[in-house]
């Protein structure tokens, strides 16, 4: 049976949208919904970033092959602290991604801090994770085209692909950039099925954000009826070979 994985959740606490993700929440909405792992990185307004990898690392070395770490650090704290850390999390966490929050961490992509965080991901071989949606103008996916174009190489996904806000925006970003994903959390449903149709299910994902986000994110797509095989890639065959998982 494919597996089914969430792209995207977050632990701990966040200053900047005053939310709290427990552990335990997290763990019971993905046994509610039958989702095999979890990628999982801090919240942008995680008050000690570097406490919340460590705590991320012991969630999956404690639940082996049911949870991923995601590297989350605002590259305003400068190149090479952020370097350190981001080292730090991929060789010694084993961290799959990393994650550039444009709202969280007031970071544009088309600055030299923007660019730190895609240099970074292409320099350590890791897809990088972009926030869009809420938060314009940084948040505008098309403000990621430029990295993309810059670094061919490098799996860029945009979280939310546009939160429904610009989600047609996300749409025309990847379908010229080919190295553009879209992971899929707080779009319309019908946005979905035309990002499946139009950019194909081997870049959409899904990911759900919240804890209580999961279970309403499998409605969606399940409510779409697309054809077994698209559903089983969107849901985590795609994220599998994105993230490069393996168990």
């Amino acid at each position: 049976m494919a597996k089914k994985i969430d792209t995207h959740a977050h632990l701990g606490e966040c200053c900047v949208f005053g939310l709290y993700a427990t552990e335990e929440d997290i763990l019971r909405r993905m046994d509610e919904s039958g989702v095999d792992a979890t990628i999982i990185q801090p919240y942008p307004g995680a008050t000690d970033y570097h406490q919340r990898h460590d705590e991320i690392a012991d969630l999956c070395a404690r639940h082996p092959g049911r949870f991923f770490g995601l590297a989350s650090v605002s590259p305003h704290v400068g190149k090479d602290k952020y370097q350190r850390e981001i080292e730090r999390c991929v060789k010694d966490l084993k961290f799959v991604a990393l994650k550039l929050h444009t709202i969280g961490h007031a970071v544009n992509p088309l600055t030299e801090d923007g660019d730190l965080v895609f240099a970074t991901a292409f320099q350590f071989g890791i897809p990088a994770m972009v926030h869009t949606g809420a938060g314009i103008p940084f948040s505008l996916p098309a403000l990621c085209m430029p990295a993309a174009n810059k670094y061919p190489d490098l799996k860029i996904i945009l979280a939310h692909a546009g939160g429904g806000i610009v989600s047609a925006e996300a749409q025309v970003a990847a379908s010229i950039c080919k190295n553009l994903y879209l992971e899929t959390s707080w779009c319309l449903g019908e946005d979905i099925r035309w990002m499946i149709n139009t950019i194909g299910p081997d870049r959409i994902m899904m990911g759900a954000d919240l804890p209580s986000n999961v279970p309403v994110e499998f409605a969606k797509y399940k409510a779409l009826e697309i054809e077994p095989a698209v559903y089983d890639k969107v849901m985590g065959e795609t994220a599998i070979d994105v993230f490069k998982l393996t168990w």
